[in-house]
């Protein structure tokens, strides 16, 4: 089962101190790259979650926001005295250079970052690093039956142009065996006319420098190894793994062999189709671009 590199997930819970909430989503990205927002209460607990991402996300731009807020109304402050002291300090160190007596009011004082601490959000008593793990787990579960059910939809428009290539690719073969009967007749009449003693030539020797022309042109090696890398994708679908990477290099091989084929051929209805191939393959790779 594929699953999808794009991806919404949410989860809330609370117990009598906190409720939190956490909300992820993610976007295409060749390898994992989180970004994490959360409560200066929480931040020692920033790479747990990261961890827990990065086990069930293995790849993507991943977005994580926890939001928490306390039940109870009340809230409790109190001064952070040791970053008042050291606030101070830097004051007075001010002071000295600018040889300068300026101060600052206790309104100014309270209002710098984290000189008031709350304490309802002491982590080691009140839970909330249980609530907050908890929380994010139901939030990766969430997440992760969105991305399966983005897959689900991946897979009908990645089935959908497979089927189209490969009916593509079936028309290429059937008017290439045709052409060949036709080239070996075409060459012929072309010696003849080039060849004023043509009717004195060998025709084992003709016959053999005529198969090597066509041999060039022959696109039978290109068609099997195209088909053999379809097979292939198929099977990379059917995968438990996330074959997301795989898939890309498979896609830059069948390129590699259309490009082929295109120009050893010298039919119109091919070259034709060979667009046709193209532009379906640039479709499936967006679609691809998009797997986890």
């Amino acid at each position: 089962m594929i699953a999808s590199m794009t991806g919404y997930g949410k989860s809330d819970k609370k117990n009598k101190n906190y409720f939190v909430n956490v909300e992820i989503k993610s976007i295409n990205n060749r390898f994992f790259d989180p970004v994490v927002k959360l409560p200066h209460s929480i931040k020692e607990y920033e790479q747990i979650i990261i961890n827990m991402l990065k086990k069930e996300c293995e790849r993507g731009r991943v977005f994580i926001n926890i939001f928490i807020t306390k039940n109870n109304i009340k809230n409790h402050f109190r001064l952070n005295n040791d970053l008042l002291k050291s606030y101070l300090s830097i004051l007075n160190d001010i002071n000295k250079v600018t040889n300068s007596n300026e101060s600052i009011s206790s309104v100014e004082l309270v209002k710098l970052p984290d000189m008031l601490e709350n304490i309802n959000f002491e982590s080691k008593n009140s839970g909330i690093k249980k609530i907050t793990l908890d929380t994010v787990k139901l939030a990766i579960i969430d997440f992760k039956v969105f991305r399966k059910k983005e897959g689900k939809n991946l897979l009908a428009e990645i089935n959908k142009y497979l089927k189209k290539i490969k009916n593509y690719l079936n028309k290429i073969e059937k008017i290439s065996e045709k052409n060949t009967k036709k080239e070996l007749a075409n060459y012929k009449k072309k010696i003849k006319n080039y060849m004023p003693n043509f009717s004195k030539l060998d025709d084992n020797r003709l016959y053999q420098e005529i198969s090597i022309i066509i041999e060039k042109k022959d696109i039978s090696e290109e068609l099997v190894r195209f088909n053999s890398h379809i097979d292939l994708f198929y099977l990379y679908l059917k995968s438990k793994k996330n074959e997301g990477k795989k898939k890309n290099f498979l896609l830059q091989e069948m390129n590699r062999e259309i490009n082929t084929i295109g120009s050893k051929s010298d039919s119109i209805k091919i070259k034709h189709l060979v667009v046709d191939v193209k532009n379906n393959l640039e479709k499936l790779r967006e679609q691809v671009q998009n797997i986890l």
